[in-house]
């Protein structure tokens, strides 16, 4: 990078991002973040009449982002601007405090209200039809090498009893399963590398078991031999750096595989028509919210649970107790629509 004085503004914008490459924010973050940065400085060097490669840091005027972000919002849904505006009020907030600009101006940008609706969470009936079409295929047979309807099971039940982020998901591992038989525990990594854990109970368990057995019977490896005993959970029989979800090939899940087999699974369980346009695996995360919400958990425990830095709407904060927080996870209803299921699946695999 040139001289602070005579750095442009895409140089800028790549040292703001390499800031959040060292805060650990995750590449899909990263890269939507450089999208929405480079989208609107194209519009704004149309403003100024240049190069984007020219652009300055004093063109960012009041005047002429206004401009820009007019021209940025013609062709894009409301939510992809206000996501935009965030950016760059952000980025706009890292060039004040390297002292590159005496003022934020994009609290003179104007943005698109935001709906005022909760998000859309699935019916208690299309919950139903869910868990009814993922427990029956879990019971047959593969139909072919990529069909894996227990891991479909696993994963359903993990967004469904978590309400964990997709990239969450994807980047856990075996150890992140935390506390053995008695009081098991999820450790999340989330957004900013900020870590939250949280409570399992024994129908995610069963599930989750079911669906590592079938793993390690697919894709053989060495069990850790100081720890190769029957009475342990599976997960602490084998390395703990292990990916917990892994697709067709053995490697770990990709966000891609995800979506195609939430998808699937909405079409085959006749809700697809239910969900928020553009929300998968998201949908179910809205699901767990609003089903431990109408449960009675309190904002600070949905706070906890579902990893979200603040809340806009609460003032004050109390710390909520690990009982506390474990007592929310557990009354959420959903889990009475998978623990007799989950039991049914272990009585018939004795009986086999």
């Amino acid at each position: 990078m040139t001289g602070r004085d005579e750095a442009g503004l895409l140089e800028w914008v790549a040292s703001y991002l390499e800031t959040l490459q060292t805060a650990k924010r995750s590449a899909h973050t990263v890269k939507a973040y450089r999208l929405d940065l480079h989208g609107v400085c194209t519009h704004l060097a149309a403003v100024h009449g240049t190069a984007v490669e020219q652009l300055q840091v004093a063109d960012l005027s009041i005047r002429a982002l206004r401009s820009a972000f007019a021209a940025f919002a013609a062709d894009r849904q409301p939510a992809s601007v206000r996501r935009a505006w965030s950016v760059w009020n952000s980025f706009c907030n890292f060039l004040v405090s390297e002292g590159i600009s005496e003022g934020n101006p994009m609290a003179s940008i104007a943005q698109p209200k935001r709906p005022q609706h909760t998000p859309k969470a699935f019916s208690p009936t299309a919950i139903n039809q869910l868990v009814d079409t993922v427990t029956v295929d879990a019971q047959r047979p593969a139909e072919s090498a990529r069909d894996w309807p227990q891991r479909d099971l696993a994963l359903i039940a993990t967004l469904l009893l978590t309400g964990i982020r997709s990239e969450e998901l994807i980047r856990l591992d075996l150890g992140s399963i935390l506390g053995g038989r008695e009081a098991p525990v999820l450790r999340v990594l989330g957004k900013g590398g900020i870590e939250r854990e949280i409570p399992l109970e024994d129908s995610w368990t069963a599930i989750v078991s079911a669906y590592l057995e079938e793993r390690y019977a697919r894709f053989p490896v060495a069990r850790r031999r100081d720890r190769d005993r029957e009475e342990l959970p599976i997960w602490e029989r084998h390395d703990p750096a292990d990916p917990l979800f892994v697709g067709a090939d053995g490697q770990r899940i990709t966000r891609g595989t995800l979506q195609y087999r939430v998808r699937r699974i909405y079409r085959r369980a006749g809700i697809e028509s239910e969900r928020k346009r553009g929300a998968l695996a998201h949908a179910l995360r809205h699901t767990f919210a609003t089903s431990l919400a109408d449960s009675g958990a309190t904002m600070v425990e949905l706070q906890q649970l579902l990893g979200h830095r603040s809340l806009q709407t609460v003032q004050v904060y109390t710390s909520a107790t690990n009982d506390a927080v474990r007592h929310a996870a557990r009354h959420n209803p959903v889990y009475g629509l998978l623990a007799p299921r989950a039991e049914r699946a272990d009585g018939d695999a004795g009986a086999g």
